[in-house]
C-alpha cells in the first residue's frame, strides 16, 4: 500500500510545490510592486528630471556661443511652472559660465560633474554646491553632443524635500526605502539623510544592488536587524529603489499557511501509510522472523534445552515454517545423540585396542627379559636388552594414547617422562650415581611423530646413560630438554656429563652401529636436523624438527610442571 501511494504522493507534492512556488512568485512580485508604489513620487521626479535634461541638451546648443543668451534661456526655463529651481550649462572642462541664477565657477572637481563624465546618459546626484542653495538639491545632468562629441553638460536642480515623503499615504505601512544609483549613491530615502544607509542590506555592497534588480531576499540591515529586501528598477541600469520590510510583516505577506498544509498533507498521508505498513509487517512478519532467527541461533550455539519453536498466532506460512523447524530440531537432535553414542563406542574401542597392544608389547618385552637372563654371552644379552628397550618404548606410546583424553595425539611431556622411567628400569646396573634433569614442555604430537620420536629418544637416551661420566665436581648428570625453538620448530636436547665412567660394564667394541643408523633414519622421518656438541665437560645431542600445526597456540604451559627440573638418580 505504501508503494502504491508513493507515486500519487509524489505527484501531489509536485503539483502542490508548483502551486506554492507560483504563489510565492506572485507574493514577491506583489512586494516589488508595493516597493515601486512606495517610491512612486521619486520615480516620477527622476524620470521627469532626466527627460527635461535631455530636452534642454538638445535645445541649448545654439545658445552656448553667447553667455547672455544662454543665461536668459535657462532663466526663462526655471521661471516656468515646474519644480526646477536651477539650470546650468557646464563646459567639457568643468567651467560653469551659463546659469539661470548667474552663479558661475569651476565645478570640475564636484562629484555631480565627475559622475556625469562617467555615465553615458542622464546622471543624478545630491549636491548643493553647484546651485548655491542652502538646502540639498537633486541634480540631474545630461551630456550635450555636437557631431558625436560632447560639447558640455546641462544640469538642473530640484529641491530634495519634494521627494522625501512616501508617495501615497496608506498604500504601504512599515516599509522603509531608499533610492540608489549605479554608483551606490543614495538619492532619496524615507529616513533622514544621516540614517538613510540603515535601510540598506549590510550583506550586499551598494554598487551591486542594481545587479539584483527584481529580486527579493532576507538579510541583515546596517542597523543590525534582520529584514526582508525588495529591489525594483526605477531607471533600468541607473537607479533602483530598495524596499526594506520588517521580518514579521514580510512573512505575513509571503508566507501561506494553507499552502504549507497542502504540502504537508500528502506527506502525512504517505507517512501514515508507512506507519500502518510497518505495524502490519511487524505484527505479521517481523516478530515471527525474529523468533525463528533467535531459535535458530540458539540451536546453532548448542542450546538444546527447550529448542522447539512456539509462535503466537502466526500466519499459515510461518506456522508451516514452525513445524518444519521443529521437525528439523527433532531429526538433528536424534542424529547428534546417535553420533555422540557412536563416538563414545569408538573411543572405548580405540582405548581397548591401545590397551591390548600395550599389554602385548609389555608381554613381549618380559619374554625378552627372561630370554636375556638365560643367554650365555654378553653380546646376546645386550642385543636382547636393546630389543626389549625398543619394544617397551613402543608400549609407552600406546599407554599414552590409552590414558590421554585426546586419543589422536600424544603428550610430549608424558611420553618423554615415561621413556626416561622405562630406560632406567631396564638398566638395573646403573646404580644411583647418575642424576637426570628434565625440562620438557607439553606439545601435542601426532601418533606417527610420537612413535618415531620415542624410538629416537630411546636410542639417544641409552647412549647418554651408557657414556655418562662423573666430572671432577658433582655427580654424573644427564639433562633432557624439549622446548620451542620458534613458533614452528621443536628442539630436543640430551646432554650427559663426561669424566670417569659410571658404568664400567660398557664395552666399546660391542656396539653394532644399529643405534646410530636408526637415529639417522628416525631424524629423516621427522624431517629434522640433528647436531652434536662435544666438549671436554659434556656431550650434547640436539634435534630440531617441525612442530605439529598449531603447537604454539595449543601449548598450555611453556614452563615445566613442579618437579620436572628436579634431578633424580637413575634406577
Amino acid at each position: 500500500m505504501t508503494l502504491a501511494l508513493l507515486p500519487l504522493g509524489l505527484i501531489a507534492l509536485y503539483q502542490t510545490n508548483a502551486v506554492v512556488a507560483e504563489a510565492s512568485r506572485l507574493s514577491h512580485a506583489s512586494l516589488l510592486d508595493r516597493t515601486q508604489r512606495a517610491a512612486a513620487r521619486e520615480r516620477e521626479l527622476l524620470h521627469r528630471a532626466g527627460g527635461v535634461t535631455e530636452g534642454l541638451a538638445a535645445l541649448i546648443l545654439p545658445f552656448t556661443g553667447d553667455q547672455g543668451a544662454c543665461s536668459e534661456f535657462l532663466q526663462a526655463f526655471t521661471q516656468k511652472e515646474n519644480p526646477f529651481t536651477f539650470a546650468a550649462f557646464i563646459g567639457p572642462d568643468g567651467q560653469m559660465n551659463c546659469t539661470s541664477n548667474g552663479v558661475k565657477g569651476d565645478v570640475s572637481q564636484e562629484w555631480s560633474f565627475l559622475k556625469a563624465q562617467t555615465v553615458n546618459g542622464p546622471s543624478f546626484a545630491v549636491d548643493a554646491n553647484i546651485s548655491g542653495s542652502p538646502t540639498p538639491q537633486l541634480l540631474a545632468t545630461s551630456p550635450v553632443r555636437q557631431s558625436g562629441t560632447i560639447a558640455g553638460y546641462v544640469s538642473i536642480a530640484v529641491p530634495h524635500r519634494m521627494a522625501s515623503a512616501p508617495g501615497q499615504p496608506g498604500v504601504v505601512s512599515g516599509i522603509q526605502f531608499s533610492t540608489v544609483d549605479s554608483q551606490g549613491d543614495i538619492l532619496f530615502s524615507s529616513l533622514p539623510a544621516e540614517d538613510a544607509s540603515l535601510t540598506l542590506p549590510s550583506t550586499v555592497p551598494r554598487r551591486e544592488l542594481l545587479q539584483r534588480t527584481g529580486e527579493t531576499f532576507y538579510g541583515d540591515s546596517h542597523s543590525g536587524n534582520p529584514r526582508f529586501f525588495a529591489v525594483s528598477a526605477i531607471i533600468p541600469g541607473q537607479v533602483a529603489v530598495i524596499g526594506s520590510w520588517p521580518m514579521e510583516k514580510a512573512m505575513s505577506m509571503t508566507g501561506n499557511p494553507a499552502s504549507l498544509m497542502t504540502t504537508a498533507f500528502p506527506v502525512l498521508m504517505w507517512l501514515a501509510g508507512i506507519t500502518v505498513a510497518v505495524f502490519g509487517l511487524q505484527r505479521l512478519v517481523v516478530r515471527h522472523l525474529s523468533a525463528l532467527r533467535t531459535a535458530m541461533r540458539r540451536y546453532a550455539l548448542g542450546e538444546r534445552a527447550d529448542a522447539r519453536l512456539e509462535l503466537s498466532h502466526p500466519p499459515r506460512e510461518f506456522e508451516e515454517a514452525q513445524q518444519s523447524f521443529n521437525r528439523m530440531v527433532t531429526i538433528l537432535s536424534e542424529a547428534e545423540r546417535r553420533r555422540e553414542q557412536d563416538l563414545v563406542e569408538k573411543t572405548v574401542l580405540l582405548r581397548e585396542v591401545h590397551h591390548r597392544v600395550k599389554n602385548n608389547l609389555q608381554m613381549i618385552a618380559s619374554i625378552m627379559n627372561m630370554q636375556s637372563r638365560s643367554a650365555h654371552s654378553m653380546e646376546a644379552r645386550n642385543m636382547l636388552a636393546q630389543l626389549q628397550r625398543r619394544v617397551r618404548g613402543l608400549a609407552t606410546i600406546h599407554r599414552s594414547l590409552n590414558t590421554n583424553p585426546d586419543i589422536t595425539t600424544v603428550d610430549s611431556r608424558e611420553l618423554i617422562n615415561g621413556l626416561v622411567d622405562e630406560i632406567g628400569s631396564i638398566n638395573p646396573s646403573h646404580g644411583p650415581g647418575v642424576e637426570i634433569g628434565r625440562d620438557v614442555i607439553e606439545a601435542p604430537l601426532s601418533q606417527d611423530q610420537a612413535v618415531t620420536l620415542s624410538m629416537l629418544f630411546s636410542e639417544a637416551m641409552t647412549n647418554a646413560v651408557k657414556y655418562a661420566g662423573k666430572p671432577d665436581e658433582g655427580p654424573a648428570r644427564i639433562t633432557v630438554s624439549l622446548h620451542l625453538a620458534d613458533a614452528d620448530t621443536l628442539e630436543l636436547e640430551i646432554c650427559n656429563t663426561k669424566g670417569e665412567r659410571v658404568f664400567e660394564t660398557v664395552d666399546e667394541d660391542m656396539g653394532s652401529g644399529v643405534g646410530t643408523r636408526l637415529m639417522k633414519a628416525f631424524t629423516t622421518q621427522l624431517d629434522g636436523e640433528a647436531s652434536i656438541l662435544d666438549t671436554e665437560d659434556c656431550y650434547c645431542y640436539r634435534l630440531r624438527f617441525p612442530a605439529p600445526p598449531g603447537t604454539g597456540a595449543s601449548i598450555t604451559a611453556l614452563r615445566p610442571r613442579q618437579g620436572d627440573h628436579a634431578s633424580e638418580p637413575a634406577a
